[in-house]
C-alpha cells in the first residue's frame, strides 16, 4: 500500500511541477521579449543613464587618464568613448587619445533585462519580487562596471596610450579575463542567473524544494 501511494503522489507532482516549469519559461519569454522589444523607447534613457555611471566612475584613470562617455545618434552604437593619455603626445603636439564607438545595448541593457525576466517569471509575492529585482540591478551593473573597467584597463595597457604596461607574469591572466569579461558576451548572462539565484531565493526555498525532491524518490 505504502509503494503504490508514493506511486500516486508522484504522479500527482510531476504535472503540477510541469506546469509550473512551462508556465515559468513562458512568462521569462514574454517578459524578456517584451523589455527587448522596448528598447527604441527605453534605449535613450538607458544610453544616458550608462553614460553618467560610467564618466561617474572612469572619468579620471589615474593621474594622467581621462575617459570621456557621450550619446550619438546612432541606431547600432549609441555611444562614443573617447580616452587620453595626457603625459603623452603625438608629433603634432596634440594629447594622444583614441576613439571607439560602444554600444549601451549589447554591452549593458541586454543583461539587466535578462535578470528582471528570470525575476519577473520566479513563483513568489510582489514584495519579494521587487527586492529581488532592486538588488539584482545593483548587483549585475556592478558586473557591467567591472567588465567595462577591464576594457579601459586592456586599452590604456597597449599603444597608442600605454598609460601603464602590465608585467609579463600578469599579462597571461589579464588577457584571459580580458577574453571572459568582454569578448565573450554570453559570459553575462551566465553572471545574471547566478544574480538570480542570490537574490530570489531564500534558504527555506531550498529546504522547500529538497523535501519535494525526497517526496517524488
Amino acid at each position: 500500500m505504502g509503494d503504490t501511494k508514493s506511486i500516486t503522489d508522484t504522479r500527482r507532482l510531476n504535472p503540477a511541477l510541469t506546469r509550473q516549469v512551462i508556465k515559468f519559461i513562458c512568462l521569462f519569454l514574454l517578459t524578456y521579449g517584451m523589455l527587448m522589444a522596448c528598447w527604441p523607447v527605453l534605449g535613450k534613457a538607458y544610453a544616458k543613464f550608462y553614460c553618467a555611471g560610467a564618466n561617474f566612475l572612469f572619468g579620471s584613470f589615474g593621474s594622467k587618464g581621462i575617459v570621456q562617455f557621450s550619446n550619438l545618434e546612432d541606431a547600432r552604437y549609441d555611444i562614443m568613448v573617447r580616452l587620453y593619455n595626457v603625459g603623452h603626445r603625438v608629433q603634432s603636439g596634440a594629447i594622444s587619445s583614441v576613439g571607439l564607438s560602444h554600444s549601451s545595448r549589447c554591452d549593458g541593457y541586454m543583461y539587466p533585462v535578462f535578470l528582471a525576466a528570470l525575476v519577473a517569471a520566479t513563483p513568489m509575492s510582489v514584495k519579494r519580487k521587487l527586492w529581488a529585482l532592486l538588488w539584482g540591478l545593483i548587483l549585475i551593473h556592478c558586473f557591467i562596471a567591472l567588465r567595462l573597467a577591464v576594457h579601459i584597463i586592456e586599452i590604456f595597457s597597449r599603444e597608442p596610450l600605454r598609460l601603464f604596461a602590465i608585467s609579463s607574469f600578469w599579462d597571461g591572466w589579464f588577457y584571459k579575463a580580458y577574453q571572459q569579461f568582454v569578448v565573450n558576451i554570453t559570459f553575462g548572462f551566465v553572471v545574471a542567473i547566478f544574480i538570480w539565484i542570490l537574490v530570489a531565493f531564500r534558504r527555506e526555498d531550498w529546504s522547500k524544494i529538497v523535501m519535494q525532491k525526497e517526496r517524488e524518490k
